[in-house]
């Protein structure tokens, strides 16, 4: 272990990275990594004591010269941990379970992936001023960007190396906002660029005219999860979705969501439902999305999703000190953290595509085809709204000689399915999920 170690040190010297984020001995693992781990604070300069807290892991192959991926989960305001520990980390939790063990389909496997909690507030990321509390989609962005900027100056040796931004869910909104102001540095400071390659956007909010409750609604009755009558009575209610904020279109998704979809995983409805105890009431967020939240210091828990192995491992004192968290600044760690967000749901993120498609760069919008949160559907109808013209048009694609799923090529775009997979793809599908990823880093077909 120790050998391992000083190896790692003596290679980080060498590159230049941030000695005192390195993570020398982390408590929990199933065996001995090998490839280093750093945890630590990048600083939002200006921003009355915003940091946001990172983890990042080399990739096993060869992090000179392998992608840099950054991964920001959704929310708004839920902990990149959970892309971490979940989905594609190199360890992760089983679903109940509260032991780390080995992912044989890690991302980073053949990419170095850091994950950032964002926006401050989130996670172990400190907010600072209270006032900070507050925040947007335009905010989160430039604080994103800008803790970017910190990290190439601690690691600089990952400056040259292809650099992919990606998310899922509400970070549909982040990841293309984020791109969008890459992109504008880039233009305006280009003696401070990064390399940026591509974006991937899994079952992301995009366009609210269409993305979430609507789409929802339009899968749950072709999935047999609504009857006619409420079928209709939703959007009747709702005003065409125009309106989430009357009584009646309150009550009508208090009680679809209450009492119709009561233990139904809205994130993968062919799923089971974890339950939980502490869970008491919902909270109501717009009529978008709907969270269970505890009277304790869990913070807001996503319904019938895995918790219970971060919780555990995330609070505790030894771990803590091993990634380097000072506890004086930092709340206790929550899946999901009750943070003032002021979603833009006029524009949602769709407006940056024409923009980031004329830059050039990769684009990889996936969806599995059981999320009800953020539909396929949805994403298939801001997709279609762009007008771009086709590549190649639907067409399966394979994982152990079985259909994983369907993509279409656009000019500027690959849209892909993942047949069978929820809200968090490389949760429930993680060998197709990571199939995928080599394919769109390789410039493959799925």
């Amino acid at each position: 272990m120790w050998r391992r170690i000083l190896l790692f040190l003596t290679l980080s010297i060498a590159m230049g990275a941030k000695l005192s984020d390195l993570v020398t001995n982390l408590p929990g693992l199933p065996d001995t990594p090998n490839f280093a781990i750093y945890s630590g604070y990048l600083s939002i300069p200006n921003s009355n004591g915003k940091m946001l807290h990172y983890i990042m892991v080399e990739s096993q192959n060869n992090p000179a010269t392998d992608p840099l991926i950054l991964w920001l989960n959704g929310g708004p305001g839920c902990s990149s941990m959970d892309g971490l520990f979940y989905e594609h980390g190199p360890y992760i939790f089983p679903a109940t379970s509260t032991t780390l063990v080995r992912n044989q389909h890690a991302w980073n496997t053949n990419a170095t992936v850091i994950y950032i909690d964002s926006p401050a507030g989130v996670g172990f990321s400190v907010l600072g001023d209270p006032v900070n509390n507050q925040t947007n989609d335009l905010i989160t962005a430039h604080d994103t960007l800008q803790a970017l900027l910190q990290f190439f100056t601690e690691f600089p040796e990952y400056r040259k190396n292809d650099f992919y931004v990606s998310g899922e869910s509400y970070a549909g909104i982040y990841v293309p906002t984020l791109v969008y102001n890459i992109l504008m540095h880039n233009t305006y400071t280009p003696y401070q660029s990064i390399n940026l390659v591509g974006m991937m956007v899994g079952n992301g909010c995009t366009d609210w005219n269409v993305d979430t409750t609507p789409a929802f609604v339009e899968m749950a009755w072709s999935h047999i999860l609504l009857g006619g009558s409420w079928y209709t009575k939703l959007p009747y209610d709702c005003e065409n979705w125009d309106n989430f904020n009357g009584e009646a279109c309150d009550n009508d998704i208090d009680y679809t969501v209450g009492v119709l979809l009561q233990n139904v995983n809205v994130y993968d409805i062919y799923g089971e439902c974890i339950q939980h105890t502490g869970e008491t009431h919902f909270e109501d967020n717009q009529g978008k999305l709907r969270f269970l939240r505890d009277s304790g210091m869990l913070g807001i828990i996503p319904p019938c999703a895995a918790w219970v192995g971060t919780y555990t491992y995330l609070r505790n004192p030894q771990v803590l000190n091993a990634l380097h968290i000072n506890t004086t600044l930092s709340n206790p760690w929550s899946l999901c953290s009750n943070i003032d967000y002021q979603s833009d749901y006029l524009h949602g993120s769709i407006y940056t595509y024409p923009y980031i498609i004329r830059s050039g760069i990769k684009i990889l919008v996936y969806s599995g085809d059981t999320d009800g949160a953020v539909p396929t559907i949805g994403t298939r109808q801001w997709i279609n709204s762009l007008n771009l013209g086709y590549q190649q048009q639907y067409s399966q694609w394979y994982v152990d000689d079985q259909v994983a799923g369907w993509y279409e090529i656009y000019n500027g775009l690959t849209f892909v399915t993942v047949r069978g997979a929820g809200h968090m793809v490389p949760e429930f599908k993680p060998a197709q999920a990571h199939h995928m990823l080599l394919a769109f880093l390789n410039n493959q077909k799925p």
